[in-house]
């Protein structure tokens, strides 16, 4: 891969040596390639055109620094949640380029993202649709919304990461949708600029986003139709990436028939995450032990699910690699596993020589890795680097204990 590749045996992310990365930081440890970052943003941002948008997923990693360096990019945000607003805004973001996904926005939230002139919240249901009606009015301040449709696509991925089928809680169905843009055209402070919808994440298949489209743009014109004046496709993300044997969408072979599809006179958002930030990073984790049963080798890794929870959630392959290939040492099949008291607590089987003590690397970690860790089983979460050119940046420093106690130690007094 690109940026993370072996010399003499030994792993180095930008020619930085994940043995270094390691002695100096401890593990586990997340570790980013800021060059893969930067191409995999390109692939999107070269193929679109001056008024289209590209609204990175913040859920998918949601760093400080990686959402300024994406900043400096040019890239626009896709946020769920208030904090998520925050964080763009603290990392230097336009407002006029965040969408506010969601379908649990909160009186605060969607009070927040008016007063901020945010380009579009997405909007998810009829009821969120007063609250917004009554705050804007409240505030007597005009907001620009989009709404989300279900129009029931499968992503054909993991039951977890679809979002568009007739039993998921995301969008309104098409009666729904009609019904709530008369209401906002009988409104005085609402503009629907946009309608958006997401099938869900690890697409495969160019046939499904642009059967996605064609149902938006079947809306869009029967809206228009009626006097609207609605100009903005947000097809939301989910291109997927490679993990094993999945087929990864090209943005640039991909973006240009929809394009085409658009015209001229309509603008294409898109919300891409895991197809930007996913395969940039590895997770760096010392083996502790190897125990040996009856019927399995386990390797027992620093990391737990507490770190990386993919596997344990949505059973996800990731590749693991040791960080040093060593000579003469026959390989076996490991069962690596973490130091959390639960059996899901697993990373997968795989075929490799190794010994106790040796570092491996868990690869394509940059998405839904560090964004959804926790402290479960009291454990601290691990430091974040990004690496470039032969040089890292601490973006995260190793959470202490202390850290973790937060205020509940001040109120014990």
């Amino acid at each position: 891969m690109k940026g993370i590749e072996r010399k003499n045996g030994e792993l180095f992310v930008d020619n930085i040596s994940l043995n270094n990365i390691a002695k100096d930081f401890g593990t586990p440890t997340y570790v980013y390639s800021e060059p893969l970052l930067r191409d995999n943003f390109e692939s999107y941002s070269s193929s679109i055109r001056e008024n289209d948008k590209v609204c990175y997923a913040v859920k998918s990693n949601s760093n400080l620094s990686i959402l300024k360096l994406l900043v400096s990019l040019g890239s626009g945000f896709d946020v769920v949640s208030g904090n998520e607003l925050k964080k763009c805004l603290l990392a230097g973001a336009d407002p006029k380029k965040i969408v506010f996904s969601g379908v649990g926005k909160s009186e605060k939230e969607i009070n927040y993202a008016i007063e901020n002139r945010i380009f579009s919240i997405n909007i998810e249901s009829e009821s969120e649709l007063e609250r917004i009606l009554k705050i804007s009015d409240n505030l007597e301040k005009r907001v620009s919304c989009s709404i989300r449709v279900n129009p029931e696509i499968s992503s054909e991925s993991h039951p977890y990461i679809q979002t568009a089928l007739k039993t998921s809680k995301f969008g309104v169905d098409e009666d729904c949708c009609f019904r709530m843009a008369q209401r906002i055209k009988d409104s005085k402070n609402i503009d629907l600029i946009g309608i958006a919808s997401h099938i869900g994440s690890q697409i495969s298949k160019s046939s499904l986003v642009n059967e996605n489209v064609d149902f938006l743009l079947k809306i869009i014109n029967k809206l228009n139709n009626k006097d609207h004046n609605i100009n903005s496709l947000d097809i939301g993300g989910g291109f997927g990436i490679r993990y094993k044997d999945e087929k990864s969408l090209s943005p640039r072979k991909v973006i240009p028939s929809l394009l085409d599809k658009l015209g001229k006179d309509k603008n294409l958002i898109l919300e891409p995450g895991r197809s930007i930030s996913g395969g940039v990073g590895v997770m760096l984790t010392k083996i502790e032990y190897i125990k040996e049963s009856r019927d399995h080798n386990f390797a027992i890794v620093d990391a737990g699910m507490n770190d990386l929870i993919r596997p344990s959630l949505y059973d996800a392959w990731h590749k693991i690699e040791p960080v040093n290939l060593k000579e003469g040492l026959g390989e076996e099949t490991y069962r690596f596993v973490g130091p959390i008291c639960e059996s899901a607590d697993q990373f997968g089987d795989r075929d490799m020589g190794i010994e106790e003590g040796d570092l491996v690397a868990v690869y394509d970690v940059g998405a839904y890795g560090f964004s959804m860790s926790s402290n479960y089983n009291s454990r601290t979460k691990s430091a974040e680097i990004l690496t470039n050119k032969g040089k890292m940046k601490v973006i995260r420093s190793r959470e202490t204990f202390k850290d973790m106690l937060g205020d509940e130690i001040e109120l014990l007094r």
